[in-house]
């Protein structure tokens, strides 16, 4: 089984919201909140990815970003290397452009809503 590099990004504005959005219906773990990012590409970089993944799917311009934590999650079908950054400067207004719901939510709400598991840890210390 292959290894997917994944790099999500942790979005904060200046009212310490983050940016989530609701995974669609034939997505894997439909229903449940994620934040913005996706599949490194193979000789890519992880940042280079997440500038290139906020631009495709809520068209901000990644400025500033850094790593928060690093860890290899196993689902029964596949294998995720998950890369999550804290994003801390970016130009630009959110908006979905693959028409997923899109939101900022504060630290509170983030804890209330479904996320998928292995968010959990970066939740707890934001």
């Amino acid at each position: 089984m292959t290894i997917q590099r994944i790099v999500i990004g942790l979005v904060q504005n200046h009212q310490n919201h983050y940016l989530i959005s609701l995974r669609q219906g034939d997505q894997h773990l439909a229903g449940k909140w994620e934040f913005p990012g996706g599949k490194a590409e193979a000789g890519e970089d992880e940042l280079t990815a997440l500038a290139r993944e906020l631009e495709e799917e809520v068209g901000l311009e990644m400025t500033q970003a850094e790593l928060m934590e690093r860890k290899v999650f196993e689902f029964d079908d596949r294998t995720l290397e998950l890369h999550f950054f804290r994003v801390t400067g970016y130009r630009g207004e959110a908006h979905a452009r693959e028409g997923q719901p899109l939101k900022w939510a504060s630290v509170e709400e983030l804890r209330a809503l479904p996320f998928p598991k292995a968010n959990d840890s970066v939740i707890a210390v934001l």
